[in-house]
């Protein structure tokens, strides 16, 4: 809006183009106030109205129902995948103000922008619920994999450093008696010297 050259006031200038763009994408990160009022106005229209937030911050309660596409900066995918979403959001989108169709007993069907924009909406808030169960059963069957590990590796009792090499030098000493009477003079010799 700051790169527009007209004489006008800034807020008719908004107000003008809320009341005749095809579409809005507003961006409800920092809570402005303006922004939110615009957003009333916009939804006033019946025209279409695409939110968007910061993946971090949350939606104040008091417009919790609204949907909006988190997006992250820092992250590219998520960039890449918030993009894809609008485009495809947007080309689901009729222009046309109201559309009359007429069911197959000849009654008339009238659909809006508002009807197609909740309808796509409510698909999307359905893709992310499936989304988060996939996150959450992941960390599921992970917890239960590891819990499985854990109950079927057996539980050995740490031996004292000393019983470990008794373990060891015996059943050599025993085969080779030679090398268990050099260890014993070696003994012997050490407890001379002390």
């Amino acid at each position: 809006m700051d790169k527009l050259n007209q004489p006008d006031s800034i807020t008719q200038t908004i107000i003008d183009y809320l009341l005749k763009s095809e579409l809005v994408i507003a961006d409800i990160t920092g809570y402005n106030p303006n922004a939110f009022y615009e957003m009333g106005y916009r939804a006033s229209t019946g025209k279409p109205i695409i939110h968007l937030k910061c993946k971090n911050e949350g939606i104040p309660f008091d417009i919790a129902g609204i949907r909006a596409f988190d997006y992250d900066l820092s992250d590219l995918d998520s960039v890449e995948e918030i993009k894809s979403r609008l485009i495809k959001t947007i080309g689901a989108l009729s222009f046309d103000v109201q559309s009359d169709q007429n069911n197959e007993d000849g009654s008339d069907i009238k659909e809006t922008n508002g009807d197609i924009s909740q309808l796509i909406s409510v698909l999307y808030e359905i893709q992310d619920d499936i989304s988060q169960l996939k996150n959450e059963i992941h960390n599921k069957d992970t917890e239960t994999i590891q819990a499985i590990i854990k109950a079927s590796t057996p539980v050995v009792p740490l031996e004292d450093p000393n019983t470990t090499i008794m373990k060891t030098i015996i059943p050599e000493l025993l085969k080779n008696p030679n090398s268990m009477k050099a260890l014993i003079e070696l003994s012997e010799w050490g407890n001379k010297k002390k």
